[in-house]
């Protein structure tokens, strides 16, 4: 057995030194990125330990932290270790290095070990306090990229629904900046709908619920203001963020993969209000933003694109066929170039043999 499978054993038999060095090992040292030496079986067992002995570890943990360089890659997880030992003591001695931890998780991309930044989410929401909008968007991205979606938000209560999009990017921020308090108001539920856009295309259940919410707003003026987002999309971030425990894969290039989502739904969306020439333009702009190709990533978005030559063919008027025109000229993509072939055959079809 190694000395870390054996830590409770050492605990148990008051060898303190030694399981605290060891425990030490597991939040610093330890190589794995992928919850090497954080067993279930192990984890179950410190939590099972006795208070005092908990408590002991938990401060020389921290102590640790403190000591670490702030760049230390496993210094969190030094503290992440302490508040499992921590969970149910009645102090909170964590509280501050717990929020600069969360804090600084909002300036990441995306993290690996979800199950354990869990701990300190749930020892957050016990506490009476929420996350930032910031580290509640590096959560959502990371369930995303890892293909955990919810967690570790969902187990730790009701999934986030504010903010509704995630910040950083300066035309969620904007659309943000028009939604009103409350989970009742009509353009929050209205955003919320565009991130259920997860399909290559819209259903007609999709259409027909999108047509309910925005009844009550105005067709014109959700229109306005579907717009005025759409032409911020490709703006610089609002503030960038950085990779964890891999290389820089140009995160701040591409498109935020939550908000991308709604970008999906609001070029939907936007097929199906009134049709005005602006709404063509932003569509047309839309799917070339999408495809501006990031080194080492491939497209900003090649769904969002795909979602905006789709919503194109959609719309039955001049601008929008004019804006397929245009895009067929110039995309190289093939699978959105397929998709703006389709749409202007459609159109085609329907003006007639002869008509353009």
């Amino acid at each position: 057995m190694s000395e870390m499978q054996d830590v409770p054993n050492h605990i148990a038999a008051d060898d303190v030194e030694l399981a605290d060095r060891t425990l030490n090992a597991m939040g610093v040292t330890d190589s794995g990125y992928r919850g090497v030496g954080w067993s279930v079986q192990l984890l179950d067992q410190l939590r099972d330990l006795p208070q005092e002995r908990r408590r002991g570890l938990a401060r020389s943990l921290v102590e640790r932290y403190h000591r670490l360089d702030e760049a230390a890659e496993f210094r969190a997880r030094t503290l992440l270790l302490a508040g499992i030992l921590a969970a149910d003591l009645p102090e909170d001695p964590l509280s501050a290095e717990r929020i600069e931890v969360l804090d600084d998780l909002g300036q990441c991309h995306s993290f690996w070990y979800e199950d354990h930044f869990s701990v300190l989410v749930e020892a957050e929401l016990a506490a009476g306090r929420a996350l930032t909008p910031a580290a509640i968007a590096a959560f959502r991205r990371s369930g995303m990229e890892y293909g955990f979606p919810a967690a570790p938000l969902g187990r730790a209560g009701e999934k986030p629904t504010d903010p509704v999009l995630n910040v950083g990017e300066k035309w969620a921020e904007r659309a943000l900046e028009q939604v009103g308090p409350g989970p009742d108001d009509p353009w929050r539920a209205l955003l919320a709908h565009t991130l259920t856009a997860t399909s290559a295309k819209p259903s007609a259940k999709w259409d027909r619920l999108a047509r309910q919410l925005v009844e009550p707003l105005g067709p014109e003026l959700v229109r306005e203001k579907v717009v005025s987002w759409l032409a911020l999309v490709g703006v610089p971030r609002t503030f960038r963020v950085r990779a964890v425990f891999c290389e820089d894969r140009n995160f701040n290039e591409v498109f935020d993969p939550y908000n991308a989502l709604a970008l999906r739904g609001l070029a939907w969306l936007l097929s199906l209000l009134p049709p005005r020439s602006d709404s063509a333009r932003v569509l047309g702009v839309l799917v070339e933003i999408s495809l501006t190709k990031v080194p080492g990533r491939g497209p900003r978005s090649a769904k969002v694109a795909h979602a905006g030559a789709l919503a194109l063919g959609r719309v039955d008027s001049g601008p929008a066929l004019a804006e397929l025109d245009r895009l067929a000229a110039r995309v190289t993509h093939k699978a959105t170039a397929k998709v703006i072939a389709t749409a202007r055959a459609a159109h085609a079809t329907a003006l007639g043999p002869g008509v353009r």
